[in-house]
C-alpha cells in the first residue's frame, strides 16, 4: 500500500498518551496509532455513536425507542450511501 507523510497537531497530553501506547508496544509507531484512530473514524457511523451514548447515559432502550434508532440507522445508511453514489456517478 502506498503510504504518504502527513504533519498533524495534537495537544501535548494526547501526544504523551499516544507515545505511551507506542512505547508499551501497543502500537509499532505513532504512525501505525495515528493510522488505526483514523481508520476506526472512517468506518465508523457517527450515529452509531451518538445512540451508544444515549444508552450509555439512560440505559438499554424500550422496544419504541429501539425501533426508533433502527429506523434512524436505515435511513442514514440509505443517505450516506445515494450520497456516496453520487460522488463516484453511480445510480443508488
Amino acid at each position: 500500500m502506498a503510504t504518504t507523510k502527513i504533519t498533524v497537531t495534537v495537544p501535548e497530553e494526547l501526544a504523551a498518551y499516544i507515545r505511551e501506547q507506542v512505547e508499551t508496544g501497543k502500537f509499532d509507531s505513532v504512525s501505525a496509532y495515528m493510522t488505526q484512530a483514523a481508520e476506526y473514524l472512517r468506518d465508523v457511523d457517527p450515529l452509531d455513536l451518538i445512540i451508544a451514548s444515549m444508552i450509555a447515559e439512560g440505559g438499554e432502550p424500550d422496544e419504541e425507542a429501539r425501533a426508533w434508532m433502527d429506523d434512524a440507522r436505515a435511513k442514514a445508511r440509505k443517505a450516506r450511501l445515494a450520497r456516496e453514489a453520487r460522488k463516484t456517478g453511480q445510480a443508488a
